[in-house]
């Protein structure tokens, strides 16, 4: 396996600035996380690409750079023009929001991040390669796809088969960390309005309550987590979300002018006046056993391979994002719930090495870089 660096002033290097541009263009952000540099990794077989950690980009020569040329078969092109939007996606966003009470430092975030960027580029894929002169191509095959199915779901749940692209677009503008909570948002507008005050305290509270039924164990590794484990996962999502705004509701019920009494998401953040910590956020605060933000890397597409989508599963990471690489991202931490063993540091995300099947990137190590593709 080799890393060659892309010289800026060659024809690689254009198309892909061309088409880094063009999407941008298509979702413009202020924050633009990518240093200038462009690599192409060769022989690595079914590893699709990644945003590393220090602000550059890794593509496939094979599977990326190659099939980005006229000729390529077209579900070939479409799953790499799909590559190059879910990378561009991680550098368009910031990842912390220390100061947000209803941040959720665990690894939960991630899966979320990776479900929600592949939705995000698969939708945006035929569009986009069409406007970028590739004609019309078929529909790409989602990466991630236990993750992949339940965000759907679960953005479905919030917003209404009708609305989920604009609810996606609005938690891909947020922080990785608070996209649980933009979720939570529209739970309270579309299912909560009548019983939950408008008063911010009030209004936060409730969202917290709602990330914490969300967060539930099965979202933590989703992204590598096999085909069938996204139905069953959102299935469990949505059993906790209805009973959590049953919950809501029962208690304004009886309380109508108190906030429901959930602990805010991001242990970092105090409790508001007369809620105390829990035993285990009390215990790490006392002795500060948390990691540093910035030593880990960014959310990451854990895994993509080439190959016919049938009976493929996704799972786990398969390329230099592997093995010990578990805490990379928020791995490890727990649930929002009791998200308080670890501060840990929010990476950069890739599409390519994370699952059985696939997955649209992978962990990086420090001076490697993290690969798109299955595993």
């Amino acid at each position: 396996m080799a890393v060659v660096r892309i010289d800026p002033s060659s024809e690689q290097y254009r198309q892909f600035a061309e088409l880094y541009t063009a999407a941008r263009r298509a979702r413009p952000s202020q924050i633009d996380r990518w240093n200038g540099d462009l690599y192409a990794t060769v022989g690595e077989g079914r590893q699709w690409g990644s945003f590393r950690q220090d602000g550059s980009f890794a593509l496939s020569q094979e599977l990326v750079f190659d099939r980005l040329r006229p000729g390529a078969e077209p579900q070939q092109a479409v799953q790499a023009i799909t590559t190059v939007l879910h990378e561009t996606n991680h550098a368009r966003t910031e990842i912390d929001a220390p100061s947000e009470p209803n941040a959720v430092v665990s690894r939960h975030s991630k899966a979320l991040d990776e479900g929600l960027t592949e939705w995000v580029a698969v939708d945006d894929a035929q569009g986009f390669a069409e406007r970028a002169g590739y004609g019309h191509l078929p529909e790409p095959e989602p990466e991630y796809p236990a993750a992949h199915q339940a965000t759907e779901e679960l953005l479905e749940y919030a917003a209404g088969p009708d609305n989920v692209a604009d609810l996606a677009s609005r938690a891909m503008d947020a922080p990785v960390v608070m996209r649980w909570d933009v979720i939570a948002d529209e739970i309270v507008k579309n299912r909560l309005a009548d019983v939950v005050p408008a008063d911010p305290q009030h209004q936060q509270a409730a969202r917290a309550e709602l990330i914490h039924a969300m967060t539930h164990p099965e979202w933590e590794y989703l992204d590598k987590a096999p085909a069938e484990a996204g139905d069953n996962a959102a299935q469990r999502t949505t059993q906790a979300l209805d009973k959590a705004t049953q919950g809501i509701r029962d208690h304004y019920a009886h309380n109508p002018e108190s906030p429901v009494p959930a602990q805010n998401p991001n242990f970092r953040v105090p409790q508001r006046a007369g809620q105390a910590l829990s035993e285990v956020q009390e215990r790490i605060v006392q002795h500060e056993t948390q990691v540093d933000l910035a030593q880990l890397p960014a959310p990451s597409a854990d895994a993509r391979i080439e190959g016919p989508p049938a009976g493929r599963a996704a799972g786990e990471y398969s390329g230099r994002g592997s093995a010990g690489d578990g805490a990379r991202f928020l791995s490890g931490s727990p649930s929002a719930a009791e998200a308080t063993q670890f501060k840990p540091k929010l990476g950069n995300g890739a599409r390519g090495a994370g699952t059985p099947a696939g997955g649209r990137g992978g962990v990086e190590r420090p001076m490697h870089p993290t690969d798109r593709g299955r595993g």
